[in-house]
């Protein structure tokens, strides 16, 4: 039986990191910016067309899985503002990771992710939620933690002429994906996501089928086209016949 969308209920065994839902605001992030909507919603009435003002053009999601050339984006659900029901065909991030994920220790590499349950091509795993950031910060935090482990996430967008750029710490404060791990051979996509705000969600959804007892692995500096990446000095455990060596992560 393949793993189904649920509330997020999950939570952290370590008492120093606080279990968050959603992105927080942390420091260079101004708060009106954070909460300022993306979208004044659709007019639809029960399911969204190709022309709905969210939508904007292919579907995102065929059956709940995401559409294959929306991997290049852009990516908005339907949200509170919207005319059109909760069981829209295009809210599929809001409604919460999927049942069926555990923290487990993952032989050389610590502590990873791994499902319970079959995984579909394109489905919605879980978001990287954190502290979403400002540049000037996150390169603070990635040069304090160059020798150690870091776990900023840049994501580099690139719309026009603009390059939006987010960054999310979940160090402190995050949810079940923080867990998730690099490999250079990935069976997930990281995604953003627009919802309610202008800031994305960051979120995996599946590259490939995931077996049950699989662990879920994402590129670090992947999965969002166009994107510039270094190397870290942090050695990479992925075990990929393919393994670059270093953990990636995007140039800020």
């Amino acid at each position: 039986m393949e793993a189904i969308s649920r509330a997020d209920e999950y939570e952290h065994s370590t008492p120093s990191v606080m279990y968050i839902v959603n992105n927080i605001p942390g420091p260079g992030i101004d708060l009106d910016d954070f909460e300022s909507e993306y979208s004044l919603g659709c007019s639809c009435i029960e399911k969204c067309s190709d022309s709905c003002l969210c939508i904007r053009g292919p579907p995102n999601y065929i059956d709940h899985l995401l559409f294959d050339e929306k991997l290049e984006g852009p990516v908005v659900e339907c949200n509170p503002n919207c005319a059109c029901r909760e069981t829209c065909g295009n809210r599929v991030v809001q409604r919460g990771p999927i049942d069926g994920l555990i923290v487990s220790e993952i032989s050389g590499k610590g502590l990873g992710l791994v499902t319970t349950k079959f995984i579909r091509k394109g489905q919605f795993v879980c978001e990287y939620a954190g502290e979403v950031i400002g540049i000037d910060e996150a390169r603070r935090r990635v040069e304090a933690n160059k020798d150690s482990t870091n776990y900023v996430l840049v994501v580099s967008e690139h719309v026009g002429d603009r390059t939006i750029v987010t960054c999310i710490d979940p160090k402190y404060f995050g949810n079940i994906g923080r867990y998730c791990n690099h490999s250079c051979e990935p069976n997930a996509n990281l995604v953003p996501v627009r919802v309610e705000t202008v800031v994305p969600r960051l979120c995996l959804f599946a590259s490939k089928d995931i077996a049950i007892g699989d662990e879920i692995t994402f590129n670090y500096a992947g999965g969002v086209p166009n994107s510039v990446h270094e190397f870290s000095r942090t050695p990479c455990l992925c075990g990929s016949n393919h393994c670059l060596g270093y953990l990636p992560h995007n140039s800020i």
